[in-house]
């Protein structure tokens, strides 16, 4: 009786103590594009309980990895006084512009802005006169940019290059979440949303140290031809920073005006970007809203078409070109081309669609290329054909180079 008592005592202390070993479920750690995760390979048998609706999207799952959502830190917005920038009167280096005081009587009676803060905004206004010197309104240009501007082996050496492609392959890498969530969503594939962002910034590495305030400002007051465009466009800027609650003065970027990882011009930000980590603020100089809104731009502004390519090059008997008018704006059918001599490189991915004739002068020969729609739709961002040809060339490069290192196990 004794020893069934002490045996019952000590089986009651074993299980109240929990020192009964629980089975281990193996895990194994793996990396996934640079981020460490762990992988419960046998999960135990447990009750499912409820789970709280998660508030980030899914992983995007391919086929041998999987691609988690990056993480960017919440750039919290300034708060920004207007009335700490109040002016009874209007000073600085326009203090004394008649088209400057036109134009805050149009932001006054249009938009509702307090003269006085228009004045105190504008008086801080200093001439910029690199922006001035970029656009050759004062001083002459070099003999090396001209030639750079006609020539494109001196454009394309730029942009075509292991530092731009290098960069653009780390990006993709790093960046593939929001990449991957344009594609899905607008049908612009990634690597011409890299091109965009390798071609105006280098991805982030030069975003510009232009105050966008001055030169606007300078450039919508000195540059004549373009007074138009850049009013409209410092209008646009007060606007945003009014609606963004944020400090015009504060915003930097080209010495055209435009800012951000994608050099979104203030109209386009207005109109086309988009808060694409849903973190309740659209940031240019954050990467998911900078690549969300190159997509929606694609396809709102420029009417990106998913299903055809962007160019091909074609070969052609002579060396230089002068039978046709060329850039982006044209359209030919290929008949009417291929009855010319010219013979495309590859089959085009099977578009038999009418065609830009694009002509890149070289050093000893023209470069001809066909365009889709998709050309003329990357054009609406910039429309000059080096430039166009550029994003194209630099994604070409790029979608290769990353699929190939993806192929070779290099994440």
């Amino acid at each position: 009786m004794s020893y069934l008592k002490t045996l019952s005592m000590v089986s009651v202390l074993i299980l109240s103590s929990g020192c009964l070993p629980r089975e281990q479920t193996p895990k194994k750690t793996v990396t996934t594009g640079g981020n460490t995760g762990v992988v419960i390979t046998q999960p135990p048998v447990v009750t499912p309980q409820p789970q709280p609706q998660q508030a980030n999207p899914p992983t995007v799952v391919h086929e041998t990895w999987v691609t988690p959502m990056p993480q960017e830190e919440f750039i919290q917005p300034v708060f920004f006084d207007p009335s700490s920038v109040y002016s009874p009167y209007l000073s600085g280096a326009y203090a004394n512009n008649y088209k400057l005081k036109q134009f805050i009587n149009n932001m006054v009676s249009k938009h509702g802005f307090s003269r006085e803060y228009l004045n105190g905004i504008f008086s801080s206004v200093r001439r910029d006169v690199k922006a001035l010197s970029k656009y050759h309104l004062i001083g002459k240009p070099t003999q090396a940019k001209l030639t750079k501007e006609n020539n494109w082996d001196m454009y394309r050496k730029n942009f075509i290059n292991a530092d731009h492609v290098n960069n653009g392959v780390q990006f993709w890498k790093e960046n593939q979440y929001y990449l991957d969530k344009a594609f899905k969503e607008y049908g612009v594939p990634p690597e011409y949303i890299l091109g965009i962002m390798g071609v105006e910034t280098n991805y982030g590495r030069n975003t510009g140290d232009h105050k966008i305030l001055d030169t606007l400002t300078t450039l919508s007051l000195e540059y004549k031809k373009r007074s138009k465009f850049f009013t409209t466009q410092l209008e646009n800027l007060l606007l945003l920073a009014k609606e963004q609650g944020i400090d015009p003065r504060s915003i930097k970027g080209s010495y055209g005006g435009a800012f951000g990882l994608v050099q979104f011009m203030p109209d386009s930000f207005r109109t086309y970007t988009v808060d694409f980590d849903n973190n309740g603020q659209i940031n240019l100089f954050t990467k998911a809203d900078a690549i969300g809104s190159v997509a929606n731009f694609f396809v709102k502004k420029g009417k990106w078409n998913p299903n055809i390519p962007v160019a091909t090059m074609v070969r052609y008997p002579k060396a230089r070109f002068y039978g046709l008018k060329t850039g982006y704006k044209t359209k030919y059918s290929q008949k009417h081309l291929l009855s010319l001599g010219m013979r495309p490189v590859d089959n085009f991915y099977g578009y038999r669609g009418d065609v830009s004739l694009i002509k890149l002068p070289r050093y000893n020969r023209d470069e001809l290329w066909w365009g889709t729609p998709n050309f003329t739709a990357i054009a609406r961002y910039n429309p000059r054909e080096f430039y166009v040809m550029a994003v194209h060339q630099l994604a070409q490069i790029i979608r290769r180079e990353y699929w190939k290192q993806m192929q070779q196990g290099r994440r």
